[in-house]
């Protein structure tokens, strides 16, 4: 399919319609590119003109669709990052998942799952929302599902209760463990693969290690020691 844009209306179109270019969305391909880097960059950083050239269109096709910042800043929060938030989050809401090991892996993999379908939202995420001064911050804090992260933390306090999770742990402080060890990896593999020495991290192995850190922390100490125990003589009879 051939994508190039054509950056000139024609006159035969009302105004107000948006340019089409053979069913290519170009809203959609400068909302994308913007995205990209702001990630990259930060939306103090990045300019029209350089969101326009990234995109290979002029800056007034990119006024066309988004008349200033603020309304683009405003697409990119209702149209990426809402979404992404309510799908990743909606892993603490529902009330049928009372395992708090099966709600902690599921949470994880659908936060592994947004962010390779949106490899961008952990550099965005970290830079424009969770670091103090972020231009999205007060646009996302709207946003969060408060009332399924205090459910999030009373499955875990419940569980504690009965003895099945680790009470060391404090339940609302292991939500924010979760976006940390994914986030703070991915946001951080590019700095990562250029130091000398060091693998590049490989989501495949970063989900298990999040998994495996997680799961293995939120048991209690008695269970931890009977599972080593329980090792330590399989390891035995094998030998």
């Amino acid at each position: 399919m051939n994508t190039k844009l054509n950056t000139k209306r024609p006159s035969a179109k009302p105004r107000g319609r948006r340019p089409v270019v053979e069913n290519f969305d170009v809203r959609e391909h400068l909302l994308d590119t913007a995205t990209r880097l702001f990630a990259e960059r930060g939306i103090a950083a990045t300019t029209v003109a350089q969101i326009a050239a990234g995109a290979g269109v002029t800056s007034a096709l990119v006024h066309y669709y988004f008349t200033n910042r603020e309304t683009l800043l405003d697409a990119l929060v209702d149209e990426r990052l809402a979404p992404s938030v309510a799908f990743v989050w909606s892993a603490a809401g529902g009330e049928s998942n009372d395992d708090p090991f099966s709600m902690v892996d599921e949470f994880v993999t659908r936060l592994f799952d947004v962010t390779g379908r949106m490899p961008w939202l952990p550099s965005l995420w970290l830079r424009e929302v969770v670091n103090e001064g972020g231009m999205l911050r007060d646009r996302m804090i709207t946003r969060i599902p408060f009332d399924n992260i205090r459910r999030f933390g009373a499955r875990i306090k419940d569980a504690q209760l009965a003895g099945a999770v680790n009470p060391e742990l404090d339940p609302l402080l292991m939500f924010n463990s979760i976006i940390a060890l994914v986030m703070l990896p991915l946001a951080a593999a590019t700095l990562w693969k250029s130091v000398r020495g060091f693998a590049p991290i490989e989501r495949d192995t970063l989900h298990r290690h999040v998994t495996a850190l997680l799961l293995g922390g939120m048991h209690p100490p008695a269970a931890r020691a009977a599972r080593k125990t329980t090792r330590r003589l399989r390891k035995g009879h094998s030998s």
